[in-house]
C-alpha cells in the first residue's frame, strides 16, 4: 500500500522522536555530580557538625555535589585549599589572616560557623584563678604560638597583671585534662567540646572567656573557607555547596541527638552523650538572630585584624575586602 504524503511526515516524526527519546535519557544518566574536597581544620568534631549532616541527609548531593570530606595530611589545611587541592575547608580567622598577610594565600572566608568566638583561658577551681591577674605565679601549658602569649599578655594587662611571671610550657600530655593533672594550671580551651567535657565528668573549672575581658578578642572560629580561583570561576558551586551547609547545620540546631548520631559514623570513637551536649552547647551560637547561618560581621573583621597587626601578629593590615564575604550565603 503506497503510503500519502501526510502518513510518511508523519512516520518520519515518530521515528525522529523514538530516537530522541534515548538519546535524552542518556543524556540525564551521563551528567555527573562536581567532585568537592573539603578539608579539615582537625579530627571530626561537632565544630564541623553541619558538614556531616549535609552528607547523610544528602544535601550535597541534592545540589549535585559529590563531596568528599578529608583531613590534611600535614596540618596544612589552608593551603591545601589555597592551592585548590581542596576547594573549601575550615580553619580559624585568624590563620586565614596570617596566610593571606605572611604567605599571601588566596583563600576566602565564605561563612562562618559560630556567631562568636566560644574560646577562652581555663584551670581546675583547686588553682584558684579567677581572673588573668591570677596567671602570675602559674604554669600554662599551650601549642607554643604567638598568638596565645599575645592572648594571655593582653588580657592579664586589661587586669592589672604581670605577663613575664607567667610560666609558658608547650603541653606534652594528651588533652586539656590530662595537662592540667600533670604539667600545668591553666590552658586555652573551647568551650564548646573541653568546657562540655568538665561539665559531664563534673571537673569544676574556672573559665575566663576572651571578650568578656578585652571586647577586641570576639572573633570568628571556626570559618568556611575557600579560595579565589574557585570563587571567580565557579561561584554556582559554592553558592550551592553553602546552601548545603547551611541546611546541614539548621538540622543538627534541631536535631541534636540525631545529628550527633551522623557524625559518629565518622568518629565511632566519640561519646555519644558528650557530642550531644556540645552540639546543643554550640547550638546557640550556629545561627544570627534572625535565624540565618554564617552571616560575618564587618566590624568583628575589623576589630580583631586591627587587634592582630597592633600586636605583631600581622605583617601589614588585612585586605578585608579580598578576606571575607557573605555573598554565596542563603538568607531568610
Amino acid at each position: 500500500m503506497k503510503m500519502n504524503r501526510f502518513s510518511k511526515i508523519t512516520a518520519l516524526i515518530v521515528i525522529l522522536i523514538l530516537i530522541a527519546i534515548p538519546s535524552m535519557f542518556t543524556g540525564c544518566k551521563n551528567e555527573q555530580p562536581e567532585k568537592i574536597t573539603v578539608v579539615l581544620d582537625w579530627i571530626p568534631n561537632t565544630n564541623h557538625i553541619g558538614l556531616f549532616v549535609a552528607l547523610e541527609k544528602g544535601y550535597f548531593e541534592d545540589e549535585g555535589l559529590d563531596v568528599t570530606i578529608t583531613q590534611a595530611p600535614e596540618f596544612n589545611f589552608v593551603e591545601m585549599v589555597g592551592t585548590d587541592s581542596a576547594q573549601f575547608g575550615i580553619c580559624a580567622q585568624e590563620q586565614l589572616s596570617q596566610a593571606r598577610v605572611s604567605g599571601n594565600v588566596p583563600v576566602v572566608a565564605i561563612g562562618t560557623i559560630l556567631q562568636e568566638n566560644t574560646s577562652g583561658f581555663a584551670a581546675p577551681a583547686d588553682r584558684q584563678i579567677k581572673s588573668p591577674k591570677d596567671f602570675e605565679g602559674k604554669i600554662y601549658s599551650g601549642w607554643g604560638t604567638l598568638l596565645e602569649e599575645k592572648f594571655i599578655e593582653a588580657i592579664m594587662e586589661k587586669d592589672g597583671g604581670d605577663y613575664s611571671k607567667v610560666e609558658m610550657r608547650m603541653m606534652g600530655a594528651t588533652d586539656f585534662f590530662a595537662s592540667m593533672e600533670t604539667e600545668a594550671d591553666f590552658a586555652w580551651i573551647y568551650y564548646g567540646w573541653d568546657g562540655i567535657g568538665a561539665e559531664l565528668m563534673e571537673y569544676s573549672l574556672d573559665f575566663i572567656l576572651l571578650q568578656d575581658v578585652d571586647e577586641s578578642l570576639n572573633f570568628y572560629s571556626p570559618i568556611i573557607i575557600s579560595n579565589e580561583k574557585t570563587i571567580e570561576e565557579n561561584p554556582g558551586i559554592v553558592k550551592k555547596f553553602m546552601k548545603a551547609v547551611s541546611k546541614g547545620y539548621i538540622y543538627s540546631v534541631e536535631n541534636p541527638e540525631d545529628a550527633a548520631d551522623m557524625l559518629l559514623k565518622h568518629t565511632p570513637e566519640t561519646d555519644r552523650n558528650h557530642a550531644i551536649e556540645s552540639i546543643k552547647y554550640l547550638s546557640a551560637f550556629i545561627l544570627d538572630n534572625e535565624g540565618n547561618f554564617g552571616v560575618m560581621q564587618k566590624s568583628i573583621w575589623e576589630t580583631f585584624s586591627k587587634w592582630m597587626y597592633e600586636n605583631g601578629l600581622l605583617e601589614s593590615e588585612l585586605d578585608l575586602e579580598k578576606s571575607y564575604t557573605n555573598e554565596f550565603l542563603t538568607l531568610k
